[in-house]
């Protein structure tokens, strides 16, 4: 073999070991031909692992109903729809609110929902407000739907009127309730209903003369007749309802 040769597969050899060194010493990663985000498995394979995102930060309101959905007390359910109710913004249609009034087991914690609704929709608009009694008046507790009934009294719209007739002609607990909230209502469905309750002779004594005293409030024309009627009845409890109706009539058109 001559020189020449010799000296080129001498040169061919070392430049092999270099190389063979410089792959021992290259990072495992840049060895794969992957990121500085790749690892290896257990068996030794590089498996590129996504870098995950950060998790989107909640609104206060989620973070009150992530609260409540965990708390097992009705007392801290109550003082969590307290504070939801006072954070800013906050609206009588937030998702707690809602589910709190429909869905709670507890009474006194849909009663407490019902009350902060109410506060935040007398804020809102009288439309709000109105909406937010409907769907109260339909609650399944029945002391969430007296206390709706209350409500509607105190906010008197003819928009509740169909749903207080309706109503009146239910539950027991309910009726006069109905019957006074419509009492308070300046229309002319709401004034017939309590002259149609006040004119009964076949249904429950104790709700006609409750009736026969909101004509007082209603102060309706058709009346007339029936106090006219009940002020020379042989029932003394009638009688003395329908004079004391008859003397508020006159206060009012002084």
């Amino acid at each position: 073999m001559s020189r020449p040769i010799l000296l080129a597969l001498v040169a061919l050899l070392a430049l092999g070991c270099v190389l063979g060194a410089y792959m021992l010493i290259l990072p495992r990663d840049t060895k794969a031909g992957g990121a500085g985000n790749n690892s290896e498995n257990n068996c030794g394979l590089s498996v590129n692992q996504p870098v995950k995102p950060a998790p989107e930060k909640k609104t206060p309101e989620e973070i009150a109903e992530a609260d409540y959905l965990s708390a097992e007390k009705p007392e801290d359910r109550i003082e969590i729809i307290r504070k939801a109710a006072d954070l800013p913004g906050a609206k009588s249609s937030m998702p707690l609110l809602r589910k709190a009034l429909v869905a709670d087991a507890n009474e006194d914690v849909q009663l407490e929902a019902l009350a902060q609704s109410i506060k935040l929709a007398e804020n809102e608009g009288l439309g709000i407000l109105v909406e937010t009694i409907r769907g109260a008046l339909s609650a399944p507790k029945d002391r969430v739907q007296q206390q709706a009934l209350r409500e509607a009294r105190k906010h008197p719209s003819p928009e509740l009127v169909p749903d207080l007739i309706e109503i009146a002609a239910g539950k027991a607990a309910h009726r006069f309730l109905a019957v006074d909230a419509l009492a308070f209502t300046e229309d002319p469905r709401a004034k017939a209903k309590v002259l149609e309750i006040a004119s009964k002779t076949d249904g429950e004594k104790t709700e006609r003369v409750r009736a026969v005293a909101l004509l007082a409030r209603t102060r309706d024309t058709n009346a007339n007749e029936l106090i006219h009627q009940l002020c020379g009845s042989s029932d003394e409890e009638l009688r003395k309802v329908a004079l004391e109706v008859v003397e508020a009539w006159k206060t009012a058109s002084k």
